[in-house]
């Protein structure tokens, strides 16, 4: 009896009438071979005249080969229904712990659980929405300017967009530092975009100037989206790049909404961060020409009129809006008339000293052994190539120099890339 009773007391859940369910299993068959087993004793000392009990002659034999099994079945009751006290992993580590402790955390798990459901559920969408890393501390909340590094304030600040539909990057990856020439087209959109939002934001505001939106237009391939990020950079606002297959959906409504919730994330960064970036490519496709003799489609109407909506108060917000495109005579007018889109910028093909520039600016981060004078050469046989054929150039340049196991760029490999770029 007090063997089951140590048993039932160290036991925790689950219980039925106050003990636990195999526990009252686990002591019946306890005591039944427990009381087996006295007889058995009982029987043997009756055998021996010590004890006179009424059993019948001859009993004794039978009792003692119960006692032959009544205590091995003892053994094997006891080694199944004890309790097991052994924490989950404790087999690992080899740690133990009280039974006590145990059983008190057992009891309060479920009760635990159940005040805090909310909590649960937080944390679930929180494993779901950010990678787990055991080894990194969690800095959702933490404020970026604690962190010494810029790569921890970048990823403190991606946090704060990782719920957003649209990809907003913190910051990009190049400068105007990387833009080879268009020097005239730099300094246009330092003074008319990145002062009034910057180093004269105030100032800007007394006399009423605020950074118009803007349409970058000209050929395929002359750098427009690489000027967009490099804006971007030189600003220090987030930046979300889509284009207009991004805003396109077959289903009614869709892609009006698509629009609006673009410009209403942008708002939302805008007023975390100071300001933000929009970036459309391909914006011909998105703020259609509205001929007005009734031809155009109900849902290309939406989506321009969803457009033209939230141009008009981007600046409320301190929201730039960049667009590029192929063919600006394609657009609405009422789309990029002034009040909505105030700045056309055409980005033509390099001429010959930005060629060079875009050239030295394509070598800077590999290994070369060209000077200047050979850049220029190598430009002047580029005439007419615009700025992703020219970066085209360098990477084959490269390839030969990988083809001939060598260690860097020659001016001969360069002038392979161009001739090979010319043939093709």
């Amino acid at each position: 009896m007090m063997v089951a009773l140590g048993f039932i007391s160290a036991m925790g859940t689950p219980r039925l009438y106050g003990r636990t369910e195999y526990t009252i299993i686990g002591s019946g068959g306890v005591l039944g071979a427990v009381s087996t087993m006295t007889f058995s004793v009982a029987a043997q000392v009756t055998n021996s005249g010590v004890l006179v009990t009424a059993l019948p002659e001859g009993s004794g034999e039978s009792f003692a080969a119960l006692a032959a099994v009544g205590l091995p079945l003892t053994y094997v009751f006891y080694k199944l229904f004890r309790t097991d006290t052994t924490p989950i992993g404790a087999q690992q580590n080899g740690s133990t712990l009280d039974p006590d402790i145990v059983r008190e955390k057992t009891e309060h798990w479920s009760d635990r659980e159940a005040a805090t459901p909310a909590r649960k559920q937080q944390n679930t969408t929180q494993r779901i929405d950010t990678p787990s890393n055991t080894n990194q501390p969690d800095t959702t909340d933490a404020d970026p300017s604690e962190n010494g590094t810029v790569s921890d304030n970048a990823s403190a600040s991606a946090s704060k967009f990782c719920d957003m539909e649209y990809r907003w990057e913190p910051e990009t990856d190049v400068s105007f530092a990387d833009v080879g020439g268009m020097e005239g087209l730099k300094h246009e959109l330092e003074r008319d975009v990145i002062r009034p939002l910057t180093t004269h934001r105030e100032k800007a505001a007394e006399l009423g100037v605020s950074a118009p939106n803007i349409i970058f237009h000209g050929p395929p391939g002359t750098g427009k989206t690489f000027i967009a990020k490099a804006l971007a950079t030189e600003l220090g606002l987030p930046f979300a790049k889509s284009s207009g297959a991004d805003l396109q959906s077959k289903w009614i409504n869709e892609s009006a909404t698509k629009v609006q919730t673009l410009f209403e994330e942008a708002k939302t960064v805008a007023a975390q961060e100071g300001g933000a970036v929009v970036f459309l490519d391909e914006l011909d496709t998105v703020l259609k020409n509205r001929d007005g003799d009734g031809n155009a489609h109900e849902e290309d109407n939406k989506v321009v009129n969803e457009f033209l909506n939230h141009l008009e108060n981007t600046e409320d917000h301190n929201v730039v809006f960049v667009g590029a495109t192929n063919r600006l005579e394609s657009l609405d007018d009422a789309g990029i008339r002034s009040g909505r889109i105030d700045k056309k910028v055409h980005v033509g093909k390099p001429d010959g000293d930005a060629r060079a520039a875009v050239l030295k600016a394509q070598l800077a981060d590999r290994p070369h052994q060209l000077d200047s004078d050979d850049m220029k050469r190598a430009a002047s046989m580029t005439d007419g190539l615009v700025a992703a054929d020219l970066e085209l150039v360098v990477t084959i340049a490269a390839r030969y120099v990988l083809d001939r196991n060598g260690e860097k760029i020659r001016n001969q490999d360069l002038k392979r890339g161009i001739s090979d770029l010319s043939v093709s």
